[in-house]
């Protein structure tokens, strides 16, 4: 697949977008602020706002993501969607010779899962999933301080998400807060990044045990969630999370060992091993997912969160909505 040259005479990744909500906003930006890619098109299945989309992304907007994916000037679709299309749009993709930077979670089920991974693999397209937060540097200094035994042995893992939406946010889009096309509520949704952090930070889970219950939208998901949490390495894990805690608060990231902790929150470190405070990090995530994206897709390896790291988080929440509908501990498949 032909590329266009940039200054420096490296390819340039021809990117386009599949959906045009919030999502899809922050990826054309992340795009933009690449140097190894190009935003070409964009791709959504309301032609009555094609025109007002191409005036917002700056690039011809497809109203069929078929046509999208026989243009010959994209290489790499990112699909900003509802979840619930997600895992058909990257199959596709796939199989079109795309590159696939998907929104989370990557699937609703495990099975979409896999088969959005063997296609890629059988395609020989590069898949990622987009959980930016493995590329914020509070996040990867805890992961480096206890790679290299800092902390001790880790013991403890506490997850806070106490986030507000109100009614209106779920209202606005009729496949928010649905189990077919949002597949879960405050954890799907919104915890699956923190989810993936602990698999990242921990590694495997081995069993989980849940309490779900919707309290205050009228939605089919959970909008509380508590859950406990086995890790195959010893250590033992918390969720508290919540999209109804008024005004809203950062979430909350804490791990501790047998020689000490660090506390995250939002996307800064609150306290290290010592108690010490330090500033918040600017949130350029997406940025940075981008182009470690194009960078894996020119050096043929895969990217930071490959479609394989995407399935653990996803495995993760859906034994947790396992255990919250049984009453009963589940394992992630």
């Amino acid at each position: 697949m032909s590329a266009r040259r940039g200054a420096a005479g490296a390819a340039l990744l021809r990117m386009a977008v599949v959906g045009a909500g919030v999502a899809a906003r922050y990826h054309a930006q992340a795009i933009a602020e690449s140097a190894g890619a190009r935003l070409v098109a964009v791709a959504r299945a309301d032609g009555s706002r094609a025109g007002e989309t191409e005036a917002a992304f700056g690039v011809p907007c497809e109203t069929s993501y078929e046509s999208l994916l026989r243009r010959a000037d994209v290489d790499a679709v990112c699909i900003c969607t509802p979840s619930g299309q997600h895992a058909a749009q990257a199959i596709a993709a796939a199989r079109a010779g795309k590159h696939v930077l998907v929104e989370k979670p990557m699937a609703l089920t495990l099975a979409d899962a896999d088969a959005m991974i063997a296609a890629a693999r059988e395609a020989g397209v590069r898949l990622g999933v987009a959980f930016q937060r493995r590329t914020e540097p509070a996040y990867a200094s805890l992961r480096n301080a206890l790679q290299a035994g800092e902390l001790g042995r880790a013991v403890l893992a506490i997850v806070a998400l106490p986030y507000v939406r109100t009614q209106a946010y779920y209202d606005d889009a009729p496949w928010r807060g649905t189990w077919a096309q949002d597949g879960g509520g405050v954890l799907m949704n919104q915890g699956i990044h923190l989810v993936d952090l602990l698999v990242w930070l921990l590694g495997d889970v081995l069993e989980v045990e849940a309490r779900a219950a919707t309290v205050d939208h009228r939605i089919e998901v959970e909008d509380v969630l508590a859950a406990t949490l086995s890790f195959a390495g010893g250590a033992l894990g918390t969720i508290a999370a919540t999209t109804c805690a008024a005004p809203g608060f950062p979430h909350r990231v804490e791990v501790y060992g047998t020689r000490g902790g660090m506390q995250v929150e939002g996307d800064g470190v609150v306290a290290d091993r010592a108690g010490a405070s330090a500033t918040g990090i600017s949130a350029t995530g997406h940025a940075r997912l981008v182009a470690d994206f194009v960078a894996a897709v020119r050096e043929g390896r895969e990217p930071l969160v490959s479609g394989e790291e995407g399935r653990r988080a996803l495995a993760v929440v859906l034994a947790v909505y396992e255990s919250a509908r049984t009453g009963r501990p589940a394992r992630p498949g």
